[in-house]
């Protein structure tokens, strides 16, 4: 029997993780992108936490942070007054840090990911057509020849950004507004002594905004949001002249030499109503955009498609169908979170008002002192705090630990007789993970596990191999936790009720 087929648009860091993580669940993928190259250009700048642990299953995580640039601390100013500075290495993740890498380099590492895998992006094919005749999908491709090809994929997903044709041809709506700002980008060459090393640095000034963050080749990503520029004015070329004028205006002390890019640009709060029509999906920029506070949108993409991938793999293997409802549960509650975020953080850093400016530099000092809300600063800009509690399609039965059926997995220490290692750093194929604490040793459930759970990486642990972090997460009681592939616990429960893993692994076909 064929592998099912799978039609990506779009071949950005959303498509091309999709294409990873489809290939490695054994579909056949084609990929297209009516865009003759890979990104040029640095569009996208932070991956988070959360991105790098599941680079990690893919075995390019050490790539990634090699290329990278690794930022520890962020520091804001207000008026030349420092309000806020608070360390990174606070994130609870292997990757307590933001990772600075240029799109155009994590594009790259996944583009030689995917084509290990056997796959190539069909560059300069755009799509033309899509049609879901009686539950079937049809779509017309045209290549940069002009030739036109009508294919029948079992999926399609829609990775092709804020101007998503596929969202356009399911007449998904994309609800939102537009933000009233004008930006300015560029990745410049600049000295002195505000300039940024491994800190990110945010100047607020009567409502405008200078962000610097230094990049692996020693350009420093500049951004400015400034009131006082029209649309018009992002139709005319950018000159050293508009960002040095902006940094002057801050009091930020520092002089832009020279440009590698630059451009303007006006952000979007949207959100399409639906993440799936049928038998296609969108993911990324197709589903969500917004401000680029908090460096998060290509990051959500990789998130997303990590969320269907695994959904469609069980699906294929015989699970219900409605199983693919759960991805626009699951994710849209996730981009509706991060468009109230970026929307209410992008209106705190340009208020213009005195009053409002006065109340912000007074509270965010005094608020950011306490550890939870350090924590929960951290954990929403890592992604690490996403968790699906709520999900109709997790499983939590009880049990001692704080980790519950719905949230993220973090990769723990564990000593074992061959040496300290970590929980999930074997864990690198497409499977789920079934976990089994065995605090009186090993059980002789494992074989029914095993046998009962075939599409699952089995491993049994004694919760002495944990270290305190460890045990407070997973407990002491002997139980089982079932991990999705996107690093998601799905199960939590007893070993001695099989019948309660036995129907959440039917559930998910298993």
């Amino acid at each position: 029997m064929p592998a099912p087929l799978v039609l990506i648009v779009g071949a950005g860091p959303t498509g091309m993780t999709a294409a990873i993580e489809l290939k490695r669940a054994g579909f056949d993928v084609r990929i297209v992108d009516k865009s003759d190259r890979m990104a040029q250009h640095s569009q996208a700048l932070v991956v988070q936490a959360r991105t790098l642990e599941q680079f990690q299953r893919y075995g390019i995580a050490s790539t990634a942070v090699c290329r990278g640039h690794k930022l520890r601390k962020a520091n804001i100013w207000s008026e030349g007054k420092s309000i806020l500075s608070f360390d990174l290495d606070g994130i609870s993740s292997r990757y307590p840090y933001l990772l600075l890498l240029p799109q155009s380099e994590t594009e790259s590492i996944l583009n030689q990911c995917m084509e290990s895998l056997g796959v190539t992006a069909e560059r300069g094919t755009e799509l033309v057509s899509l049609v879901q005749p009686e539950g079937r999908v049809s779509a017309v491709l045209r290549n940069a020849n002009g030739l036109e090809e009508q294919i029948d994929p079992n999926w399609v997903i829609g990775c092709d950004g804020a101007h998503s044709t596929i969202r356009s041809l399911t007449d998904i709506p994309f609800e939102g507004g537009g933000v009233g700002m004008s930006f300015f980008l560029g990745d410049v060459e600049l000295d002195g002594p505000d300039a940024p090393e491994d800190n990110l640095a945010l100047h607020f000034h009567h409502g405008d905004v200078v962000f610097m963050a230094r990049l692996p080749n020693n350009l420093v990503r500049l951004i400015v949001a400034v009131h006082q520029y029209q649309d018009e004015d992002l139709h005319r070329d950018l000159t050293l002249k508009d960002f040095q004028d902006v940094v002057d205006k801050a009091g930020v002390q520092v002089r832009v030499h020279s440009a590698e890019w630059m451009t303007p640009f006006r952000v979007n709060d949207l959100q399409a109503r639906h993440y799936r029509a049928g038998s296609v999906f969108l993911a990324g920029d197709a589903s969500h955009i917004h401000s680029p506070v908090g460096g998060q949108g290509m990051n959500t993409g990789i998130q997303d498609v990590a969320n269907l991938a695994w959904k469609l793999a069980a699906v294929a293997r015989g699970a219900n169908d409605a199983l693919l409802n759960s991805y626009h549960e699951e994710r849209a509650a996730v981009g509706r979170a991060l468009l109230r975020f970026t929307e209410r953080g992008l209106k705190l850093a340009t208020t213009p008002n005195s009053l409002f400016e006065a109340l912000r530099d007074t509270l965010m000092p005094f608020v950011s002192k306490f550890k939870p809300v350090q924590q929960a600063m951290l954990g929403f800009i890592s992604e690490t705090s996403i968790e699906y509690r709520s999900s109709s399609i997790v499983a939590d039965h009880g049990g001692d630990g704080d980790l519950r059926a719905g949230d993220r997995v973090p990769d723990l220490a564990v000593s074992t007789n061959g040496g300290a290692c970590t929980l999930l750093q074997n864990w690198t194929d497409a499977r789920h993970f079934a976990l089994v604490l065995t605090p009186n040793g090993t059980t002789i459930e494992m074989e029914s596990i095993c046998t009962g759970l075939p599409n699952a990486r089995a491993t049994a642990l004694h919760p002495s191999a944990l270290d305190e972090e460890g045990r407070r997460l997973l407990g002491m009681e002997k139980k089982l936790l079932i991990v999705r592939p996107d690093g998601y616990v799905g199960f939590r429960g007893p070993l001695d009720k099989p019948e309660l893993w036995q129907a959440y692994a039917r559930q998910d076909a298993l």
